[in-house]
Order: C-alpha cells, then structure tokens, then sequence
C-alpha cells in the first residue's frame, strides 16, 4: 500500500518535520513529542495499491539514501564546527538541543528529498 497523494503525504512531512524543530527548539527535549503527529499521516491520508511495485521501491530507494547522505553530512559539519571553529559555537543551538534536532531534522529532509524526486518521477 502507498499514499494515493504522494506529494501530499511528503508535504505532510515537512510540516511536521519542521513543527517538530520548532517545537524541539522552544521547549528542548520535551518538544520531541510533536513528532508523533506523524502518526496521524495514515488515518488522514487515503492509500492505494502499488500498481509497479520495481519503480515504486527504486523511488523510496533513492529517497531514504539522498535523506541518509545529507543527515550524516550535517552531522559531520556539527562535528567539525564544534572541535574546529570554536567562534561558531556561541552562534549555535546549546549542545543538547543539536542531537535532539537530528530525528526531526531527517524526517524534513526525507519529505523535501521526497517531494523533489516525486515531482520528477
């Protein structure tokens, strides 16, 4: 089963990705508990049948490793900015609040990189 509004579904989580930053971002570790609005993304969206399930799955396939790719390139930026450029630090987030920004920070990134390569497909 797939989202008969692909497009919709990754609009969804973008929203819901970036609320969650916010929401992180205002309240700290506490505010993780918006994503599980994403939890909602079946009970609001319709699904159908997946017609061709080898371009389907090459789709998600291209998806979730673009979405890896550019997490564990902001990771490695975090990493070399705060041992390397120690002037950067006063200008970012407090040091617990980055790794909490990870999981809804990819699940944005999943739903832009999502909503591109379905724009092309």
């Amino acid at each position: 089963m797939k989202y008969k509004n692909l497009n919709l579904a990754f609009l969804y989580e973008i929203v819901v990705g970036f609320g969650c930053i916010l929401s992180v971002a205002i309240w700290g570790q506490n505010g993780l508990a918006t994503i599980a609005l994403i939890a909602l993304r079946p009970i609001i969206l319709e699904k159908e049948q997946i017609k061709d399930e080898k371009n389907y799955f090459t789709l998600s396939y291209k998806i979730l490793s673009s979405s890896i790719v550019i997490v564990a390139m902001l990771i490695i930026a975090i990493f070399i900015i705060l041992n390397f450029v120690p002037h950067l630090i006063p200008k970012l987030p407090p040091r617990d609040k980055i790794l909490f920004l990870l999981l809804p920070f990819f699940l944005m990134t999943h739903g832009v990189v999502g909503f591109m390569y379905n724009q092309k497909h």
